[in-house]
């Protein structure tokens, strides 16, 4: 048995010498299609975590037309403060009466008017509440949208990176399987083997190549999503770097942090929660500017003209007039009182006004039965809100603890895999087991590495998960951190 073990090792010695040499003419080959397309290779972007946020952040269009919101948001408010001031108008007449077996008569009028509302039911301050509060709900959609972005693209950062050790994981596979196929077809030559045991491990090598290629679609699937993600052009050549391993330190979740504490946390943090504040307070006072619908405007005005009938004019006047503005039941009424001096005070005047437009604000009624409706629905929609939220923390917390553990489970079974390798290595070797088992052995290892990636991926993603249900920055917890 053991000069037929030092045949084989012989042979394959000499075999994967050639294949070396093979493969030192390959890689000068591709050295001198690289040197050709090195300016293609120059515009290769490597990205790290840190570079991926950035660029993704920078290049989001959401995000950019969340922050124009809020700047819209802003600009209401004062819309809203201008409401307190008085309006002033300028206005310039010319007139021309030409009267017959009379003395035609022109005039020239320059004129300034102010108005300044002095009540009216509280309508303007609640307006430029509401505005105030639609900024601040601005304000929180433009971090929510921020936190959810940097959880997306960590998720899919990771995801790529398990992907590619993946690929790594499966050619190291297939390349112990290509050698138990060399030593099963060595013994076949030799007649220590039959053809079904070489089909059976030829078999295995396939099912190992199959996986190797679906794991290089599926990464260059989720390659081109990050692209979307990233919203870069699609022709871009990008390398993602990093180790999950190696780059990132791991660690569990402090045991003083409990459930209740957690959901605490989250219930002052969470912008959703003071969003739902907020929309309840806007919903509140909407409701009631349309219910005080029939509050009166009383404004008070004033005048200063020039008149002539030549230009420029120089005989001055002024008056001031008090006006009273309601409605009641669909009708809009209005009552006005003034007085005004003009031809340099030879001339004055005292005015009284009334007027009624009939059933001209019928949509009052509706209006109050609609901000009534969205009254109840937000204060339905804040007791949800607050529900989800502690539902959300706990799930994530869970999931967490899980993910730890089945971190911990996957770690000790490769290490079993990789201790049963060694003695079925040697077992083979020494003709006292199959060559098939030891390569079920080494498909199952291979699997078991991935899991086990998988796992370190599962607890990274879910601690982010976790820290945006809190309503806090992604490493708030110190669960995970870059070396």
């Amino acid at each position: 048995m053991l000069p037929l073990f030092l045949v084989i090792i012989s042979s394959i010695l000499q075999t994967a010498g050639s294949y070396s040499q093979a493969q030192d003419n390959k890689n000068a080959s591709f050295n001198r299609t690289s040197n050709r397309h090195r300016s293609v290779s120059a515009d290769k972007a490597c990205l790290n975590l840190e570079t991926s946020i950035a660029i993704a952040m920078n290049n989001n269009f959401e995000l950019r037309a969340i922050k124009a919101q809020r700047e819209v948001y802003d600009l209401t408010i004062i819309e809203r403060l201008r409401d307190y001031f008085p309006t002033l108008s300028l206005s310039y007449l010319q007139t021309e009466e030409s009267v017959k077996r009379d003395a035609d008569t022109r005039q020239h009028r320059v004129s300034a008017d102010a108005e300044m509302v002095l009540f009216d039911g509280g309508k303007r301050s609640l307006s430029y509440d509401v505005a105030k509060l639609r900024a601040i709900l601005a304000r929180n959609d433009y971090r929510l949208a921020v936190n959810t972005l940097v959880t997306e693209i960590r998720s899919a950062y990771f995801n790529i990176l398990q992907l590619r050790d993946s690929i790594g994981i499966h050619k190291k596979t297939l390349e112990y399987g290509n050698m138990q196929l060399q030593f099963i077809s060595k013994e076949l030559e030799l007649g220590e083997a039959t053809r079904f045991d070489r089909m059976e491990i030829e078999a295995k090598v396939k099912e190992v190549e199959l996986n190797l290629e679906k794991a290089k679609d599926d990464y260059t699937l989720v390659l081109n999503r990050f692209k979307i993600m990233l919203k870069i052009d699609w022709r871009q050549v990008i390398e993602v770097t990093g180790d999950i391993e190696r780059d990132f330190i791991i660690q569990p979740i402090d045991e003083s942090y409990n459930i209740d504490m957690l959901t605490a946390l989250a219930v002052k943090n969470r912008k959703e929660i003071e969003s739902s504040r907020v929309d309840l307070a806007i919903k509140k006072r909407t409701y009631l500017i349309n219910k005080l619908y029939y509050f009166p405007k009383f404004s008070v005005g004033l005048n200063y003209s020039l008149s002539d009938d030549t230009f420029m004019p120089r005989e001055k006047g002024w008056g001031i007039n008090f006006k009273v503005t309601a409605a009641l039941w669909g009708n809009t009424g209005s009552l006005s009182s003034g007085y005004n001096e003009d031809n340099n005070k030879n001339s004055r005047t005292l005015s009284n006004s009334s007027s009624i437009a009939i059933l001209n604000d019928l949509p009052y009624k509706r209006n109050i039965v609609e901000s009534k409706i969205e009254l109840d629905r937000s204060r339905e929609k804040r007791k949800d809100t607050e529900q989800q939220i502690s539902i959300e923390v706990t799930s994530a917390y869970t999931a967490l603890k899980n993910s730890w553990t089945m971190i911990e489970i996957a770690k000790k079974q490769l290490e079993l895999y990789d201790a049963q390798l060694v003695i079925e290595r040697l077992k083979a070797n020494m003709g006292e087991s199959r060559r098939y088992d030891l390569m079920k052995k080494e498909i199952e290892r291979g699997e078991a590495a991935i899991a086990y990636l998988q796992s370190l991926v599962r607890y990274l993603t879910t601690a982010s998960t976790l820290e945006t249900a809190l309503g806090v920055d992604v490493g708030f917890l110190k669960l995970s951190k870059m070396k």
